[in-house]
């Protein structure tokens, strides 16, 4: 499996244009999709990110929800009412919609940030705030990563 990491920041242009990472490229069109899903964190004020192993697997998770009930409507439309699916250029470069720069208060730069399987794109200065609180937060709860996911995933080297 291969997976998003690292982080790089690049620059929004006045269209709104800004380049994918290209190991982030190699990544989604490993999936076999040259583009990317790109929707509004939940959790923080950045934009989430990935290809198709992280949209099918929002939609299975929806899937195993019960199909009528009024939480399974809210999550689902949470979910899929904000996603985009963007192709990228010959360049890597996409077009952010509006209302996801308006989300994560994005300018001028972006910074790319890996997480596995998905990534998100951050104002680098909420970025970086962000980032030194999850350290703390990361050392406090170190005593949850075991042996049992590290046998889950194996990691491939990006060209």
């Amino acid at each position: 499996m291969k997976i998003f990491l690292s982080s790089a920041v690049n620059k929004i242009d006045a269209k709104g244009r800004i380049s994918i990472p290209a190991s982030f490229r190699t990544v989604l069109e490993f999936q076999g999709y040259p583009g990317v899903y790109l929707f509004p964190s939940f959790t923080s004020k950045s934009i989430d990110g990935g290809g198709l192993e992280l949209i099918n697997q929002i939609s299975e998770s929806v899937e195993r929800m019960q199909l009528f009930a009024e939480e399974t409507d809210a999550l689902s439309t949470s979910l899929f009412a904000d996603t985009y699916n963007l192709s990228y250029d010959q360049d890597g470069r996409i077009s952010l919609p509006e209302s996801l720069m308006e989300h994560a208060n994005l300018k001028n730069k972006a910074v790319f940030v890996g997480q596995g399987r998905k990534f998100q794109v951050w104002n680098p200065n909420d970025f970086e705030e962000f980032k030194e609180k999850a350290k703390v937060k990361a050392l406090e709860h170190r005593n949850l990563i075991g042996p049992v996911g590290l046998n889950k995933v194996k990691f491939e080297e990006i060209d």
